[in-house]
C-alpha cells in the first residue's frame, strides 16, 4: 500500500549576498507545487511556527565563503533550540559544493551538490512520498551527508542542466524574485582561483528566444512599479555567449542577443556587475557591441599587472591584453571597471607592487577594484596560503583607496582569508 505524501514546509532563508540562487530554485519548487516560503531574520520563531502546525520543515540557504560564519552561527543556533526530527536542514551553493563536509559539520542534515533546480524538489519529493524517512534519499544523486559513523558520504553527480528547461525568477505576489538573467553558466577557462568552472563544467547557454522571453517577463512585471526597467545578466564572461570555441568570440549571436533586446523600451546593463568581461575579448569588432546597451562602464578581469603571475592563475591573457582593452574602452568613451586580485599564492612583493604600479598609473582612466585572494573549495588552489602583504604594500593600497583609485572589499577578504590559518 503506497503511503501518503507527507505534508511539510520549506523554508528559504534570504541573504543580501546569496538571494540570486533563490530565483532559479523558488521557480523549480513551484513548477514541483512544492510549497515554501522565504523567511529574513532569526529563523528560530519561523521554524517552530511551521513545526506547532504539524509540519515537516526543510530549512534551506546558499552557503558562500563570505556567509560561513552567519550560516554556522544560524545551524548551531537551530540546533541548539530546536531537537525536532520533524526539522531537516539542507544547504547548497558554491562553497557547499566544494567542501561539503565543513558544512555538515556546522551542523547541516544534507548539502545539495551543484545544481539545484532538479536536486532540490526530487530530495523534497522523495521525502514527502516517503514519510520522511530520510534512508530513502541517501542514495539519490548530487547530495552529501554524514553517516553514523560521521564519515562524509557524498552520491554521484548530476548531469548538468538544459537551461532553456528552467526558469531563473519568481512572480509570486508574496516573494517576487527577479534576479539578473543567467546568459550562461560554466565557464571554458580553468582560473585557479575561481569555482565556477569546476563546479559547473564547459559553459552552457540560455538560447536568444529564452531570454526574450524572460525579459518580457520582467518588462510586465516592472512596468507597473519602475519608471525606467533595468535589465542585467548573470556571466562569468559575457563576450563569452554562444562562443562555439574558447577565445574565439561569437560576434553573430551577441549581435543578434543585443539587437533583439534593443526593441524593448528597457536600459540593457551588458558586462557589468555581477557579469564582467575578459579583456582579450575587447577587440575592434567586439567593442561595437556595446552601442547597443545603456551602461558606459564596462567589467573587465584584468587581474594582475605581472605576467607571471597570470600564468600561474591560467587566465589565458596577458597584461598586454588589459592594456588593449583599456585603450579601446577609452576610445569608445566607455570607462573600463578592472578587477584586479592581490594576494595569490607564489605572488611575490615584487609582483604585488607590478600591479599596484600599473593601478596607480591607471588614474582615473578607469576605475579599480582591489580584491585578495581567498581559497575557495573545490578549487586547484584550495588548500593554498594566500601569499602575505609587506607592510609598505599595504600602506599604498591605503593610499590608493584614500585617493579614490581603489574599491571593493579588500580588507574584508583578507580578512577572511586568513581566518582559522
Amino acid at each position: 500500500m503506497q503511503q501518503s505524501p507527507s505534508k511539510c514546509m520549506i523554508l528559504l532563508y534570504w541573504d543580501k549576498t546569496t538571494w540570486y540562487a533563490l530565483g532559479p530554485l523558488v521557480s523549480s519548487l513551484q513548477q514541483h507545487r512544492l510549497p515554501y516560503e522565504i523567511i529574513k531574520g532569526d529563523p528560530i520563531t519561523q521554524i517552530h511556527t511551521k513545526l506547532d502546525l504539524g509540519l515537516h520543515v526543510i530549512y534551506g540557504e546558499s552557503a558562500r565563503i563570505t556567509t560561513l560564519s552567519s550560516l554556522k552561527d544560524r545551524l548551531s543556533h537551530i540546533n541548539e533550540k530546536i531537537s525536532s526530527s520533524k526539522l531537516i536542514t539542507v544547504i547548497g551553493g558554491f562553497h557547499a559544493s566544494g567542501d561539503p563536509q565543513t558544512i555538515l559539520e556546522m551542523g547541516a542534515n544534507y548539502v545539495i551538490k551543484g545544481e539545484g533546480e532538479i536536486a532540490f524538489p526530487e530530495f523534497i519529493r522523495t521525502l514527502m512520498n516517503t514519510g520522511f524517512q530520510q534512508k530513502n534519499i541517501t542514495s539519490l544523486p548530487g547530495i552529501a551527508f554524514l553517516n553514523d559513523g560521521g564519515e562524509l558520504v557524498q552520491t554521484p553527480s548530476r548531469d548538468p542542466i538544459n537551461l532553456n528547461d528552467h526558469c531563473p525568477y519568481s512572480d509570486n505576489t508574496n516573494f517576487p524574485l527577479h534576479p539578473p538573467i543567467e546568459l550562461m553558466r560554466g565557464c571554458s577557462f580553468r582560473c585557479r582561483f575561481c569555482q565556477v568552472p569546476y563546479v559547473y563544467g564547459n559553459p552552457r547557454f540560455r538560447s536568444i528566444d529564452t531570454i526574450t522571453k524572460i525579459v518580457e517577463h520582467y518588462i510586465q512585471h516592472f512596468k507597473p512599479l519602475k519608471k525606467n526597467i533595468d535589465i542585467r545578466f548573470i556571466a562569468p564572461n559575457s563576450l563569452g555567449y554562444m562562443e562555439k570555441k574558447r577565445g574565439q568570440p561569437n560576434y553573430e549571436a551577441l549581435t543578434k542577443l543585443l539587437k533583439r533586446l534593443s526593441q524593448y523600451n528597457i536600459r540593457i546593463f551588458f558586462g557589468t556587475f555581477p557579469s564582467e568581461v575578459r579583456p582579450e575579448y575587447i577587440t575592434n569588432k567586439t567593442i561595437s557591441l556595446f552601442d547597443e546597451v545603456t551602461n558606459r562602464q564596462v567589467s573587465v578581469g584584468f587581474q594582475s599587472g605581472s605576467d607571471r603571475v597570470l600564468y600561474e592563475m591560467r587566465r589565458g591573457h596577458s597584461v598586454a591584453d588589459g592594456l588593449q582593452a583599456l585603450d579601446l574602452l577609452i576610445s569608445q568613451g566607455l570607462t573600463p571597471v578592472f578587477d584586479f586580485l592581490l594576494g595569490v599564492p607564489s605572488e611575490t612583493i615584487d609582483e604585488q607592487w607590478q600591479t599596484l604600479t600599473l593601478i596607480r598609473d591607471l588614474g582615473k582612466k578607469a576605475r579599480v577594484r582591489l580584491h585578495y585572494f581567498m581559497p575557495l573549495p573545490g578549487t586547484p588552489w584550495e588548500n593554498s596560503s594566500p601569499a602575505g602583504l609587506d607592510p609598505e604594500v599595504q600602506s599604498e593600497i591605503g593610499r590608493l583607496a584614500k585617493a579614490k583609485i581603489v574599491m571593493g572589499m579588500f580588507a574584508k577578504q583578507f580578512e577572511i582569508a586568513f581566518k582559522d590559518r
